[in-house]
């Protein structure tokens, strides 16, 4: 097993406001993300918003001003919108577990919110490994053996 973990990589917390309105939704998913995750007022993670659900809004004919972070939010897993335990990851998760929690849920998952005593401390997107396995001896070939079943 690898010794890189979560917090090797994340980004620093950047998230969304449940109430955050579509106008200021669309002008903060502009960073570098794809999707960002939904928090409480207590910062605990609960949903992801991502560029595709914006679309389905658009898809149903909501204009900008008819959605909110969290009527657009799903949870992450492939087989339903939002559910009260999104998919999210601790600081010292191993980073072969991230790598299977995005290829598991290829589909609709697209950044893994990190959490540490239920608090959002960063995000994980699949950008974020790429970019450590592109680091010349940040991850050492040897660490992420392919595995078969």
């Amino acid at each position: 097993m690898s010794c890189i973990c979560a917090k090797d990589i994340m980004h620093p917390r950047i998230s969304l406001p449940a109430k955050m309105k579509g106008e200021e939704l669309v002008e903060k998913l502009m960073c570098s993300y794809p999707a960002l995750p939904v928090v409480n007022d207590n910062l605990e993670v609960i949903g992801v918003v991502s560029e595709y659900d914006v679309f389905g809004a658009l898809e149903e004919g909501r204009t900008i001003h008819e959605f909110s972070a969290e009527s657009l939010m799903t949870c992450g897993h492939s087989e339903h919108g939002a559910c009260a335990s999104p998919i999210t990851v601790t600081p010292d998760a191993p980073i072969e577990a991230i790598v299977d929690l995005f290829y598991q849920n290829s589909k609709s998952l697209s950044v893994i919110p990190v959490v540490d005593k239920k608090k959002l401390v960063g995000i994980i997107g699949r950008k974020n490994i790429i970019n450590a396995l592109a680091e010349r001896g940040f991850w050492e070939e040897h660490e992420f053996k392919k595995r078969t079943p």
